[in-house]
């Protein structure tokens, strides 16, 4: 049942209402030349430093990754470019483009003076499951380089050899870093907190930060300020009350969103590499793209709140 007060504001709505002025006062603050607002506490400083110092490493991984995947000449001396690797290879990037987006998103929304601890832990498990992801597919590749032959033995001498080597070694050196800030941010936190944060049913998921973010940004941009508002006020009551919000049908939703991962891989594929050679291939790649899809949104959607129960 409903329950309103006297001037008509429905209680059920306060818990969430928390957020909002949380989140709503935190960017009134005047922001340090670091973006940390004055007076941030250790575990919000400690958090986003490994949070950033994660970014960083996200995009040597990506170069890592668009370098010996995108470019042709590379990728032929890549010794990593065939199965088993290349598999590895290809479902982390999946993985990772999940952690890092969701992460990144409530990074950036979230830049109050002192995170919410449910906040904090959430961006610090982002920034461990990327550097997990990261760490198992450097493996990989190393492993590719010391147990494979190389497809051109001629890349050894002309510096594509060079490059690949390179570009894991930065990526393997940030991540070291990375992984050392993070076990100081969760131990700084495990000092500060008795207890595991609770579990709170207002705690907004990645779908609310990517409205918050998009206010936000309107907010800069005179011209779409209320246009903005008004679709983000549309979209958020759509999620609220609607029957066909994702988050009254998170598994569903999640399903459809790997079908059509799998759909868009397909012509991905043929678009960059020409045309499949047969439908079996076609209907393999795209059930496993899609099954691969669909176990990394289950994975992650509790750990790190993609999409929060209706409610």
């Amino acid at each position: 049942m409903r329950r309103v007060n006297r001037v008509g504001l429905d209680l059920n709505e306060l818990g969430s209402y928390r957020w909002v002025a949380t989140i709503a006062q935190s960017h009134n603050e005047r922001m340090t030349t670091n973006g940390e607002a004055p007076g941030a506490d250790e575990v919000t400083r400690s958090t986003r430093l490994a949070a950033n110092i994660g970014a960083v490493v996200a995009v040597a991984y990506a170069a890592l990754y668009l370098v010996t995947t995108q470019i042709k000449i590379v990728r032929a001396a890549s010794p990593f470019g065939d199965d088993p690797w290349d598999f590895v290879v290809s479902f982390g990037s999946i993985f990772l483009a999940i952690v890092v987006g969701a992460t990144g998103v409530r990074s950036l929304r979230h830049r109050e003076s002192r995170l919410e601890p449910a906040i904090a832990a959430r961006i610090r498990t982002g920034v461990g499951m990327g550097l997990l992801t990261i760490g198992l597919t450097l493996a990989s590749d190393i492993s590719a380089l010391l147990f494979a032959p190389l497809p051109e033995p001629v890349a050894a001498a002309d510096g594509r050899l060079a490059l690949i080597v390179g570009l894991i070694l930065i990526s393997g050196a940030t991540a070291i870093v990375a992984t050392a800030l993070l076990i100081r941010a969760a131990a700084i936190a495990a000092r500060a907190t008795t207890a595991h944060p609770a579990a709170d049913a207002a705690e907004p998921d990645v779908l609310d930060d990517l409205l918050g973010l998009a206010r936000d940004g309107a907010q800069w941009l005179p011209p779409i300020r209320t246009p903005v508002d008004r679709l983000t006020s549309v979209v958020d009551r759509f999620l609220a009350t609607s029957p066909a919000s994702p988050r009254r049908h998170r598994l569903a939703f999640g399903l459809v969103a790997a079908v059509a991962s799998g759909l868009a891989y397909d012509v991905w594929h043929a678009v960059i590499e020409g045309a499949w050679g047969s439908l079996f291939a076609l209907g393999l790649f795209s059930v496993l793209t899609t099954g691969g899809v669909f176990a990394i949104y289950l994975a992650t959607l509790g750990p790190l709140r993609l999409i929060r129960e209706a409610g």
